[in-house]
Order: structure tokens, then C-alpha cells, then sequence
């Protein structure tokens, strides 16, 4: 319940939840029984539907509390030129580089979300440069292309060492 309880009490927001999945019914439950405004649940999202949602976004949030590796939301934002704020878990702090791509908190830390969310939204100056950054960061590192290139040489190098 990180995410929701790092937002309950922001006000001039709504925290558009996209997907489905085993929490979902007890988040609701939460929003319903605290009597939370300011969240609302969108279901699974994919395609267009899902990056007009991202572009109307300030910026996105990863709270994954899992050793996730590469988790899509973040790729899916950056892509757009949002921002990420992500949980220091798994492979998230590797792609999300604090206070140039986004901003990282402590992976179940509410009041950590709460204060990096609560700085974003006070210097909507760094939202655009890190969305910049975070557009950047995928047509640069994340290219298909350039990830081709730089496998072939790996394994280029690795057909080199086997035969000497």
C-alpha cells in the first residue's frame, strides 16, 4: 500500500492506476474504506489507449516492492518523455538515474515516495529536464539498433578468447 498511502494526502492530484494484478482488490478496498479522492483504478491499459494516458502524466511511478529486472513501465515512460519515480529494488535504480531520469525512493517507504513525489510537483522545472533525459536515455542506450551492435561485439570477443 505504499504508493497509496504516499499520495492520500496530496492535494490537486489524481494517481491514475494502470493494471491488473493479485493487490488490486485489496488497493481498492483501502481507497473505499479510507475514503481516498484522489486515486482512481484504469484497469489493464495496452497500445494507444495506454500511452495517451502516459502523455496526459507528469511523470510515472514505479513503487515495485519485487526484484523486478527491467520492469516496462519505466521504458513505456521514458519512451514518452516522462520522468519515473522508482523504488531502489531489483533492476530499477540501474535504469532510473537519480535527479537526471527521475528520482529513486526506498522500495515500502510511503513517506520516501511521498517526499519525492511532493518534489517533482514543487519544481515542475526538473519534470520537463528529466523527461528530456529520460527521452534521451531510450533512443540512446535503449536502441535496438545499438543494442545489436554492442552484442555482436560481445560475442565477437567472446569467439576471439575461446579460440586462442
Amino acid at each position: 500500500f505504499t504508493l497509496i498511502d504516499a499520495v492520500k494526502n496530496i492535494a490537486n492530484i489524481t494517481l491514475k492506476i494502470i493494471g491488473e494484478g493479485p493487490i488490486k482488490e485489496d488497493l481498492e478496498l483501502k481507497v473505499r474504506n479510507e475514503k481516498i479522492t484522489n486515486v482512481c483504478f484504469l484497469g489493464y491499459k495496452t497500445g494507444r489507449e495506454l500511452n495517451e494516458e502516459v502523455r496526459k502524466a507528469m511523470f510515472v511511478l514505479c513503487p515495485s516492492e519485487w526484484y523486478e529486472n527491467n520492469p516496462r513501465c519505466i521504458v513505456e515512460g521514458y519512451a514518452l518523455g516522462k520522468p519515473v519515480i522508482g523504488a531502489r529494488i531489483g533492476g530499477i535504480p540501474e535504469l532510473v538515474r537519480d535527479n537526471e531520469t527521475g528520482l529513486t525512493f526506498e522500495s515500502g517507504n510511503s513517506e520516501d515516495l511521498h517526499l519525492k513525489i511532493q518534489y517533482l510537483l514543487n519544481n515542475r522545472d526538473n519534470i520537463i529536464e528529466m523527461g528530456k533525459n529520460a527521452r534521451n536515455h531510450v533512443t540512446q542506450e535503449l536502441d535496438a539498433e545499438k543494442h545489436y551492435i554492442k552484442l555482436l561485439d560481445i560475442y565477437q570477443k567472446t569467439i576471439e578468447e575461446y579460440k586462442r
